[in-house]
């Protein structure tokens, strides 16, 4: 049976004329008749009479009417499952300063789709706790979820090419008060470095303000301002420097809610741990 046909069908019946359904389809007429006949055919029924110059709907027609709209509703949408992407196997959530070069070592071929979620922490552990993710790439929850720790990273100063102390390896605390400074807004860690810094009687001078990493790190690399950031956060653009005296670090985990999340959990933690 053809499917064009039935939407041929279809059209007549909505515009009650084989004229006026052929203009809006763009064929002939006598296309249009001969697919009908077709249909008549097909299913051993007549399903149109002569009325005057045009035709009207027999009862069968009218029962058909609703069977056809459902069966090409289901080809549709059998066509669209066909064509789609794959259904994620895993949802997994990544805070936004997770190093580009981690995110290949998550998704390998053999593994099936993997949805990427990126939220601050403490979205990933609310999305997690009501079983809207499987699995995140976050710091140690407050919640009471099942975490892996995967590394503990210390925090260090970033600063472009260009920049005065890009040829040293370390700086004093002290150094940095006046900085000009590129404030990431996203940083799971910004409360706690404020406190440290405050503190320390250490205040940068801020130039910027971005919650996306990739602005903040395009900045630094342009010499506007340095920043603080966990170790891997860096890129071939931006240089790291130690800072004596700070001693602000993230411990990177994997954290889950169901108890099945725990083989998946293993499995990605030694990925990472294998690759790094």
């Amino acid at each position: 049976m053809n499917v064009q046909h039935l939407r041929y069908f279809l059209a007549v019946m909505q515009a009650g004329s084989v004229s006026r359904a052929a203009g809006e389809l763009g064929i002939t007429q006598p296309t249009l008749s001969q697919a009908l006949k077709g249909l008549e055919r097909e299913f051993g029924a007549p399903l149109f009479a002569p009325d005057g110059r045009g035709i009207r709907a027999l009862p069968s027609a009218k029962r058909l009417e609703a069977k056809v709209r459902t069966a090409l509703q289901t080809l549709a949408e059998a066509k669209r499952e066909l064509t789609s992407p794959a259904p994620a196997r895993l949802k997994l959530g990544v805070l936004p300063s997770i190093a580009a070069d981690w995110l290949p070592k998550l998704l390998p071929a053999d593994d099936g789709v993997i949805e990427l979620i990126e939220a601050p922490a403490d979205e990933l552990e609310k999305l997690v706790a009501s079983g809207g993710l499987d699995l995140a790439l976050s710091i140690a929850p407050h919640r009471n979820l099942h975490r892996k720790l995967l590394l503990s990273e210390p925090f260090q100063l970033f600063v472009g090419p260009d920049h005065p102390w890009s040829g040293r390896r370390t700086v004093a605390l002290a150094e940095l008060n006046g900085q000009p400074f590129v404030l990431r807004q996203g940083c799971e860690r910004v409360g706690t470095g404020r406190r440290l810094l405050s503190t320390a009687g250490v205040r940068f001078r801020i130039v910027a303000k971005t919650r996306q990493e990739s602005t903040a790190a395009a900045l630094v690399a342009a010499g506007l301002g340095c920043t603080l950031a966990p170790a891997s956060w860096g890129d071939a653009n931006v240089r790291a420097l130690d800072v004596g005296g700070l001693t602000l670090q993230r411990d990177v985990s994997l954290i889950w809610k169901q108890a099945t999340g725990a083989k998946a959990a293993a499995k990605l933690a030694a990925r990472l741990q294998v690759r790094a």
